[in-house]
């Protein structure tokens, strides 16, 4: 709900910053900000990939074998084999986005989370294998009838860290897809803020608008960009109502026309950034950066030091984005679904 205007004096997001916290408005006002509407700059990767340490503090260098997988991109992160020193974290991150992402409904069977979201994302709507199951076949026969019941194809999320042994070879025969890989990165939050300072010159008009539920404006802009709010928004809707963490939607508007939105949620030392969306019109203009460090002034006041995102394998200018913006891979994750056209169970034993 929009409550207030903000003072006129409110600094515009990617000149000099002050303090954390100092320059964001208070929920539902509306700050006036200036850009530069200045050509697209091309990402150029710098260097050797980089990650954090088990504590998120600091870097490691990447082995050898993920840049030579994909040396241009430095947001790919490990699918197997994780690093010991990343195992601790990555769990870490992996509870961390079931809590961002409540499914509607689960069901716990031997350690395996199995969810459903009325359809609404991968994630919601996917078994969380987290380890190995006593009786493999028991525990799949669960899966195909959990999700026959729910109307959709069983789905897993498979990570690094959740592969049970044998259940890969089951998928494969059954003709279940592997597709999404998406890389889970984080970032020290004050990069973040200083990364607007790096967003083309002010010379226009912008504002921004922070609430803590999602305004009909920012729910036009991230419908048009992500699937989760078109198609499926009434299960996203539901999702997003049963968060119990704080959590603001911040909306960029250009010269009163809206251009960009971002999520955030603060969990303990963490922000979570979530549906960041930027209609054409904006993008590469530094839209998205200065959504990114409104977020990460909120949650530095918070008391949040880093944050974390999802990125998927094909976004590849969101990939540029982040790395430029100091996010480094953690490790990598994938879905693998029933075959569209498979019978009831999605062709499990």
């Amino acid at each position: 709900m929009l409550v207030r205007s903000a003072p006129a004096s409110i600094p515009a997001l990617g000149s000099s910053i002050p303090a954390f916290g100092s320059s964001i408005p208070a929920f539902g006002s509306v700050a006036s900000v200036s850009w530069s509407m200045a050509p697209r700059r091309a990402f150029r990767p710098a260097g050797r990939a980089a990650g954090v340490d088990q504590a998120g503090r600091g870097r490691r260098a990447v082995p050898d074998d993920r840049v030579a997988r994909c040396p241009a991109d430095p947001l790919v992160g490990p699918r197997t084999n994780l690093p010991s020193a990343d195992a601790s974290l990555a769990r870490e991150l992996d509870d961390l986005a079931h809590r961002a992402w409540p499914p509607l409904r689960q069901v716990e069977r031997a350690g395996w989370v199995l969810r459903e979201s009325a359809g609404s994302s991968r994630r919601g709507n996917s078994v969380w294998a987290r380890g190995d199951v006593p009786d493999l076949a028991a525990a799949l026969a669960t899966v195909r009838d959990f999700y026959t019941a729910a109307g959709l194809p069983p789905t897993f999320q498979l990570t690094p860290f959740s592969r049970p042994t044998g259940l890969g070879a089951v998928l494969d025969a059954a003709g279940y897809d592997d597709t999404g890989p998406t890389d889970v990165c984080t970032a020290p939050l004050a990069g973040l803020v200083s990364g607007a300072d790096r967003a083309p010159a002010a010379a226009g008009s912008v504002g921004m608008t922070v609430t803590t539920t999602p305004a009909d404006e920012w729910l036009d802009v991230a419908g048009q960009v992500l699937t989760t709010f078109n198609a499926q928004r009434p299960g996203t809707l539901a999702v997003l109502s049963a968060l119990r963490l704080p959590t603001i939607y911040i909306t960029l508007t250009v010269d009163g026309m809206p251009a960009a939105v971002g999520r955030g949620i603060a969990d303990d030392r963490w922000l979570g950034v979530y549906s960041m969306a930027t209609l054409p019109v904006a993008r590469g203009r530094g839209a998205a950066r200065r959504v990114i460090a409104a977020l990460a002034e909120w949650a530095a006041g918070r008391g949040a030091t880093h944050a974390y995102l999802q990125v998927e394998e094909v976004s590849a200018a969101a990939r540029g984005l982040y790395a430029d913006l100091g996010f480094r891979p953690v490790y990598r994750y994938t879905y693998r679904r029933a075959p569209l056209d498979a019978t009831s169970g999605g062709g499990l034993p």
